[in-house]
């Protein structure tokens, strides 16, 4: 005779986090956000000391609301919504700073890694920046701060002036629209065309570039908007552990900011983005390993590429002037390639775009976007006579879908990737829509979708891509005619992932079904989010 067999009850479950020590707590918490970590610091007594050993702190503003477009133009409104905005989140950073200090026994613990980005600065609140700075940099040289993030930038310099159309600038004023088309100042340390670009930055305290302070420690420094008001000229700076530098609309002068540069010995990865009184920079005596420039229009940038292996570039078609790579031939693996306005298709611009991405032919992972998806780049190769991305495996094309010309300009572009694996399409809005673009899914069951009798040839969908990514997808009858093409012609393809925006269910439903049939009769695994 069998006997049943006794199973002993389950245990209750036990609480294992709270058995670690409160150093490696504090290592846990501080991967959250400052509020989020100290919300969880008050969850239990055992976690209140632990918030003493977070060694991260992150701030970050919450955007203002929509509401807020209508009133753009309303100084008086902007001012005092702002003002209340920013007044709230300095309480905020405040009483986490001071929490952190009461759970340490009322002595500064010192901070790894300080980090605040705001949406609405105002150089009122220079002062309390100032403050928490100084706070995030005491603790000895045992906790010596490593990591320094500001980002003072406002929302409207989030993005790049050139790809603005002009109803974002219908009811500015003269000189609003100026700033905000982004019109260079002069190169010359005290020439600002718009005295509004420096007042409105934050201005770095200069005790931060005292060897004896923070900059002996620094491995990290992140800038957003923030003016640097350096030593004097004849004064050298040195930040001898810096490796990441970032500087985001800075007004200051060129020369300012290849003070910066050079003062940075270790440096291995550097981010210029919108700095408009930016000329020249030169890195010859850094072994960087990424390069980043966004933006900094009408700026020539030197190198030693040697050991050079991400590069992200947005900007106009660069000549060879713009970007300028000196060592060995760079080995560039990982590339990202944006393109401010629209391209002329001229033949100098042409030649221009052959001899820039002709440098990349090693990389494997390519990000390449512009506002209309694949203008300009699929006539690339033609004079070359050979495929212009040989190594990637990783494609991720961005821009707006905005005439059926566009699909035979991605279906190009894809012909110049035999070995493409993964394949990801993030469609924009058509930016040059009035009175504005819509940002829904829109879907028109009665247009039909035509595709040519003689499908093109496509060696990489036909054989190797395996994943096809569709991010925004609205239902616009190019971006319907473009999925269907690919997944006609894509007999390699193993999974399909679409990702809709906002919008009515019922039209989403309608997306997916349609989706389905055109590979309901292959093994592809479709999801959608």
């Amino acid at each position: 005779m069998a006997f049943p067999k006794i199973v002993a009850a389950a245990e209750p479950h036990e609480d294992r986090l709270s058995d670690l020590p409160d150093g490696v707590l504090g290592h846990v918490l501080s991967f959250l956000s400052a509020d989020e970590a100290a919300r969880a610091a008050v969850l239990a007594r055992r976690y209140r000391h632990a918030f003493a050993s977070v060694h991260t702190l992150s701030f970050v503003q919450e955007q203002g609301s929509s509401s807020t477009d209508a009133h753009r133009n309303d100084a008086n409104y902007r001012y005092e919504f702002d003002k209340s905005r920013n007044e709230g989140f300095v309480a905020l950073v405040d009483a986490a700073m001071s929490c952190r200090r009461r759970c340490a026994g009322g002595r500064d613990p010192g901070l790894r890694a300080f980090r605040v980005a705001f949406d609405s600065f105002h150089h009122s609140l220079a002062g309390d920046v100032d403050r928490w700075l100084s706070a995030a940099t005491r603790g000895g040289a045992a906790a010596a701060v490593e990591e320094i993030r500001v980002d003072a930038r406002r929302p409207e310099q989030h993005e790049c002036a050139r790809e603005r159309s002009e109803w974002y600038y219908h009811g500015s004023s003269q000189d609003q629209a100026a700033e905000l088309k982004d019109e260079s100042d002069g190169d010359d340390v005290g020439d600002f065309r718009n005295p509004n670009t420096r007042d409105r930055a934050y201005r770095v305290p200069r005790w931060l570039y005292s060897g004896a302070g923070a900059a002996a420690s620094l491995r990290t420094l992140c800038l957003g908007s923030c003016f640097l008001d350096l030593l004097g000229g004849e004064t050298p700076l040195h930040f001898p552990s810096i490796e990441t530098l970032g500087l985001i609309w800075i007004p200051d002068s060129g020369r300012a900011i290849q003070r910066l540069v050079s003062g940075c010995p270790r440096l291995a990865d550097l981010t210029l983005d919108s700095c408009r009184r930016l000329r020249a920079v030169t890195v010859l005596d850094r072994r960087l390993r990424r390069l980043a420039v966004r933006c900094c229009h009408d700026a020539r940038l030197t190198v030693d590429a040697s050991d050079l292996r991400v590069l992200q570039y947005k900007g106009p078609v660069p000549d060879e002037s713009v970007l300028s790579f000196a060592g060995s031939p760079p080995s560039i693996v990982s590339c990202d390639i944006e393109f401010c306005g629209k391209l002329t298709g001229s033949e100098s611009e042409l030649v221009s775009l052959q001899q820039f991405l002709g440098r990349f032919t090693n990389a494997r992972w390519f990000r390449l976007g512009s506002l209309s998806m694949g203008s300009g780049v699929e006539k690339a190769n033609y004079s070359l006579g050979t495929a212009l991305l040989p190594a990637v495996t990783q494609l991720e094309l961005k821009g707006a879908l905005a005439s059926s010309s566009a699909i035979s300009e991605v279906a190009r572009i894809l012909e110049q990737t035999p070995n493409l694996e993964i394949l990801t399409l993030l469609m924009l809005p058509d930016v040059d829509e009035f009175p504005r673009y819509q940002a829904a899914v829109i879907c028109d069951p009665e247009v039909g979708l035509d595709l040519p009798d003689v499908l093109p040839v496509i060696p990489c969908l036909r054989d190797r891509v395996r994943e096809i990514n569709v991010v925004h997808y609205q239902g616009r009858v190019a971006q319907r005619t473009l999925l269907k093409l690919l997944l006609r012609i894509g007999s390699a393809l193993e999974e399909l992932y679409v990702v809709f925006p906002e919008g009515k269910y019922a039209v989403q439903s309608m997306l997916m079904g349609e989706i389905e049939s055109w590979v309901m009769d292959r093994p592809v695994k479709v999801m959608f989010a």
